[in-house]
């Protein structure tokens, strides 16, 4: 694995142990640079104190990278380095008087303690080395790069995951500005909102790089793009807001969500070849059953160590010289769970009061229980030095608790517990890397996922008033609706990287193929049991998209960044359902897609920076061909594009006040326009002909204000969010735009809050054994108003207030519990995009972690 010296400021440890490394690096002090090494002068600024953290800041500050064991940084100290100099210079500064040697390959730099002699210890000298440490792109790494990146990024550590686990796993995404995962209490899947753009494939949530998501059909409300993973199973979150480069950002112009699934170095210990990984976890404030087609809602919670619902998974590793493998498995099961006691339960359109939900406060929440197993295999083979191919399989499958959003806002006599949906995934995956010197870093991936899903459509229920007669008991209508969809994607990349006269230059390049194969079933959409009802015929056939990209960063001063790309991206659609009557078996497209950045850094770790970029979208199979939402197919659709500018502020710096304290800002302006934004309208076609269609609009805009702050200062520390949205519209032509989303469009439910604001505060005690703080989170008011006809296709929500807290012991090395609390103060209130669905009350977590 090829690195860069910003890579280095966090480290994660990979045992190496490798004894016959230690032949080719006989002892040697302070040479002269090799070639490769930078040798021009830099600013550097690195405080005396903790060598550890010195070492980090140098990592940052210069192009070396440093590998070495941690146990001879521990408890060192410096003198610190300050002025032009070079990285070796500013390096031997640094370990003056510590003991640690170094021994120069290239651009990497090998730290060891000095040996005692042979003689001095009686013996001979021990030739072994030990395991090492490689000062890396680890969790903490990761988490630092949004705040040194042009753009709006975000990442979510695995102690994130755990600290804030929450009801599903898409509650993982509420630390994020900009970021939410819509219904999320209503279908049990991951539905990412990103800058008020969502569904139809605008944003891609990638799996170790590969694409489950399957466009839902959610009634008159929309549809959701459902992604389906277990939160044990994930090693981290990366988050790229806006039109993307690499292989991911192929035909989505909303975003990309990278989720990497654990590997065996988060399980195995640093120096060991062997460990595993056991969590155990139990919750309350949910049911311990419930009754299908049950109208009675529930008040009486189940015990908290009723071992009915809880959760858990086990993970083995191993890490060896020549490969790598984990294995895991991990099941959970939570019944209905119970609304919040406190809060208002209206909310006020035209004067008047209207119902947030049919569940009153305290009671049980019909349709959200969800019931999963899942699991994971993963393996790397180090051929050599240079090479590696990893191979991947997942597998999850869930009974799952949801409602039509038609069911939840029609009528308090139709509400009731529906029959569950169900679904099943299989990811594979393979990626190959060849990485033997700068100018090479080949990538090459395949994957596959299949996805085989039943949705239960839920008609009104037993008690109907009918016209002119007393109200009767009618059996209600179940549709289940089948879907499997095949997904096939495959993509070559290569970065070089080089030294020019004119400064550093690196260049990523490649291409991408994904092709998505669709199969439903014809259904009928009943409203009750014994009638007929309507023919629905969904969207069969496949949608394919080819990418070619290319992206370059220059580091023409040492205070001036500038990076440029283009992509393009040509997609193919074919219709295979014979009862389209559209007429169109076909559609393609292509565009070329361009982005330029630059990042100015006055002063270490303050940047300024300003990016344009533009991304396509294409349209969908539901949009353009078969559709069963009561739609009329517009097979003439024009893909959607995004023209999205930003300016912002990045500020990292460690050592601010104290030696050992850091401070990470970023604050971004966004810019986002969307010109021929894809709109469900009135289709105006006349009785007994579907009520909708597909149009563009001329655009659509979304501007605002992200902010991501934290600071750590070690016993104490806070991290906070900001997402404000200062302007939007909707434009049908270019002198037409309106501050309202159309009567009919989706986006009625893809409206984030006007403003989001989380606020962390934690403390660390007991020698960091005991970490314990709360979360405030608000939010505002839906950003648009609602239109009266669509009113009642729209979930609504009143601004909110709502604190969590958790509690993280480590009672030994290896044992660790957590104790969190959602929703401490009980209030009863709507998430924010997640439609009828009261949010749980107060619910109490605890969990136990035991590695070995």
């Amino acid at each position: 694995m090829s690195l860069t010296g910003p890579l280095l400021s966090r480290h994660v440890r990979i045992a190496l142990g490798c004894a016959s490394l230690l032949g080719s690096m006989a002892p040697a002090i302070a040479r002269q640079p090799a070639q490769g090494v930078q040798s021009a002068q830099v600013a550097v600024s690195i405080p005396a104190g903790p060598l550890e953290n010195a070492l980090l800041s140098l990592g940052r500050q210069t192009d070396l990278r440093l590998v070495y064991r941690s146990e001879i940084t521990s408890g060192k100290t410096t003198a610190g380095a300050t002025g032009a100099l070079t990285p070796t210079v500013a390096l031997a500064r640094l370990l003056a008087g510590t003991g640690i040697s170094y021994r120069i390959n290239g651009n990497t730099v090998t730290l060891e303690a000095s040996a005692p002699s042979a003689a001095a210890a009686g013996g001979d000298a021990d030739t072994t080395l030990e395991p090492i440490v490689l000062r890396d792109g680890g969790d903490g790494r990761l988490a630092d790069a949004p705040y040194e990146t042009a753009g709006s990024t975000s990442y979510i550590t695995a102690e994130q995951i755990d600290r804030f686990r929450g009801s599903t796993a898409a509650d993982i995404f509420k630390n994020t500005p900009g970021v939410i995962s819509a219904n999320n209490h209503n279908g049990g899947a991951v539905n990412v909102n990103i800058r008020g753009l969502q569904g139809q494939n605008r944003v891609r949530v990638a799996i170790d790089g590969t694409q489950q998501t399957t466009t839902t059909w959610r009634g008159y409300a929309g549809v959701d793009d459902r992604t389906y993973i277990d939160p044990d199973l994930i090693g981290g979150v990366s988050i790229s807001k806006g039109p993307s480069g690499g292989a991911a950002g192929a035909g989505v112009n909303g975003g990309v969500v990278g989720i990497r699934t654990i590997n065996a170095k988060d399980i195995v210990e640093d120096g060991k070849q062997y460990g595993g990984r056991v969590k155990i976890g139990a919750q309350d404030n949910t049911t311990s059953d419930f009754t299908i087609n049950s109208i009675v809602q529930q008040t009486d919670q189940a015990e908290f160590f009723d071992f009915t619902n809880g959760n858990g998974s086990v993970a083995l590793a191993t890490v060896q010289d020549n490969f790598d493998l984990v294995i895991a498995a991990a099941r959970r099961y939570r019944g209905n769970y119970f609304a919040g006691s406190k809060g208002p339960t209206t909310y006020n359109f035209e004067n008047r009061d209207w119902p947030l939900s049919y569940t009153n406060p305290g009671e049980e929440v019909w349709n959200t229980s969800s019931e999963s197993t899942s699991f994971l295999a993963k393996g790397t083979i180090h051929m050599d030095d240079d090479q590696s191919l990893e191979l991947g399989y997942v597998h999850y499958e869930a009974d799952y608790g949801e409602a039509m959003s038609s069911l939840l806002f029609t009528q308090d006599g139709t509400f009731r517990q529906a029959p569950l949906s169900n679904v099943t995934t299989d990811t594979f995956t393979s990626r190959y890397r060849y990485n033997p010197d700068d100018m090479t870093d080949l990538k090459v991936n395949a994957w596959m996922s299949i996805v085989d899903q039943m949705d239960m459509s839920t008609g009104l229920a037993f008690y109907l008033p009918q016209f002119g007669l007393t109200p009767a008991t009618r059996p209600p209508g179940d549709d289940p609706r089948y879907a499997m969809s095949h997904t096939y994607g495959g993509d070559i990349s290569n970065t070089s990287r080089f030294d020019t006269e004119r400064g550093k230059v690196s260049v990523d390049y490649g291409v991408s193929y994904l092709l998505e194969d669709i199969d439903s079933r014809p259904y009928r959409s009943r409203t009750y049991a014994d009638t007929i009802g309507v023919l629905m015929s969904p969207s069969i056939g496949t949608r394919a998209i080819a990418s070619a990209f290319t992206q370059g960063e220059w580091e023409a001063t040492d205070w001036l960044k500038l990076n440029a790309g283009l992509r393009y991206d040509y997609y193919q659609l074919k219709d295979k359902g014979i009862t389209s009557d559209t007429g169109v078996r076909e559609k393609d497209g292509g565009r070329l897609n361009p982005s330029i950045s630059a990042t100015i850094e006055p002063l270490d770790g303050l940047q300024f920076y300003a990016l344009y970029a533009e991304g396509v979208r294409p349209p969908t199979m539901r949009e353009t061909m078969g559709n069963d939402g009561n739609v009329i197919p517009n097979p003439n659709l024009k893909a959607e594009v995004s023209k999205n500018w930003e300016v912002g502020v990045n500020y990292s710096m460690d050592g601010l006040a104290t030696d050992s304290d850091s401070a990470r800002l970023k604050l971004a302006y966004f810019n986002n326009n969307y010109v021929d934004y894809i709109s469900r309208v009135p289709s105006n076609a006349g009785p007994g002909r579907p009520v909708f269609t597909f149009d563009n609009l001329r655009k659509a805009r979304f501007s605002g204000v992200e902010v991501s702050a934290a600071y750590d200062l070690g016993m104490l520390f806070a991290e906070g969010s900001l997402t404000y949205y200062t302007n939007y519209e909707f434009c049908r032509t270019l002198s037409t735009c309106s501050d309202t989303t159309g009567d009919m469009d989706y986006a009625a439910n893809h409206m984030p809050p006007e403003m989001m604001k989380r606020l962390t505060i934690g403390t660390k005690l007991f020698e960091d054994r005991l970490t314990a703080g709360i979360r405030i989170t608000q939010a505002g008011a839906r950003l648009s108003p609602v239109t009266p006809s669509a009113r009642q296709y729209t979930g609504m929500w009143v601004p909110y207030t709502v604190v969590d807290a958790f509690a993280t012991y480590k009672i030994t090395d290896n044992l660790t519990f957590d104790l969190q609390a959602e929703n401490l103060t009980d209030r009863f209130y709507i998430d924010a995009l997640d439609g009828w669905n009261p949010a749980p009350g107060r619910t109490i977590r605890a969990t136990l972690t035991a590695k070995f």
